[in-house]
């Protein structure tokens, strides 16, 4: 896919959109971790996320009018709450919240429409699913139990991502987050980037994993820094690399 890598080069400018059911508590989206809220409690806002003034058409012509040529949306972000029609687990937006549509959907026939990519941010890290054990650094205070399967887990997380990338089109790539939770572990990344090349051979993969590209990795991305920098205090590992590079900033003081 250097073809796909060049026009990434060339695109520049991209809209990164961070949404989910924490922004119904409006106080960030590590509300989660940061509160010390339980799977019970947490489980309880889906029932209030009902976004109802959804408009994707107005979402993508905004983007375009400012001179974006992507947009990059939060599949999933680390509460493991799916923001599309999963088929694998009911948590998700279509089964567990009173909108029950399918926002990617339509925001992907919208993308296609004006001619803009779409890329599906989706969270390595699940504070939310049994088998994400043994824990990493974060999502400690959920109430799960201490035991699980971790290759179940990479399994359930390869079949969301499978439907990701058949159900909606051709895709810009995926923008992964959460390998920082457990650097040490076996993510069985060749796997999950092969059945993302396999799939959809066009699409770009990144991970925000704050150290130098990995074998399979297309983008390399600097999380609210310039490349080569650490302002932001994410980046003290990481190297530049020779893959085209994107800085992700945020317009105020948490992504959702």
């Amino acid at each position: 896919n250097l073809k796909a890598r060049e026009w990434f080069q060339d695109a520049k400018f991209g809209l990164f959109i961070h949404w989910g059911v924490y922004s119904v508590l409006e106080i960030g989206e590590w509300v989660m971790h940061n509160t010390k809220m339980t799977l019970e409690e947490y489980e309880k806002l889906p029932a209030r996320f009902n976004p109802v003034n959804y408009h994707p058409a107005e979402w993508v012509a905004l983007a375009r009018a400012a001179g974006m040529r992507y947009i990059t949306i939060t599949s999933k972000h680390h509460d493991g709450f799916a923001m599309f029609d999963s088929k694998v687990s009911d948590w998700d937006i279509v089964d567990r919240t009173p909108y029950k549509k399918d926002p990617l959907k339509m925001l992907a026939g919208e993308c296609r429409k004006q001619g803009v990519k779409l890329f599906f941010y989706h969270s390595q890290l699940d504070w939310h699913h049994p088998d994400y054990f043994p824990r990493g650094r974060t999502g400690q205070y959920s109430g799960r139990p201490e035991s699980g399967d971790w290759y179940r887990y990479l399994d359930y997380m390869d079949a969301q991502l499978g439907e990701l990338l058949t159900n909606y089109g051709e895709i810009g790539g995926i923008w992964f987050d959460g390998w920082w939770d457990k650097p040490k572990a076996d993510w069985r990344l060749e796997k999950t980037y092969g059945l993302i090349h396999r799939l959809q051979p066009q699409a770009l993969v990144g991970a925000n994993h704050h150290q130098a590209p990995f074998d399979g990795e297309d983008f390399q991305m600097f999380e609210k820094d310039l490349p080569g920098q650490n302002t932001a205090g994410f980046n003290a590992e990481s190297k530049v690399g020779k893959l085209p590079l994107e800085t992700c900033e945020t317009i105020n003081r948490a992504w959702g």
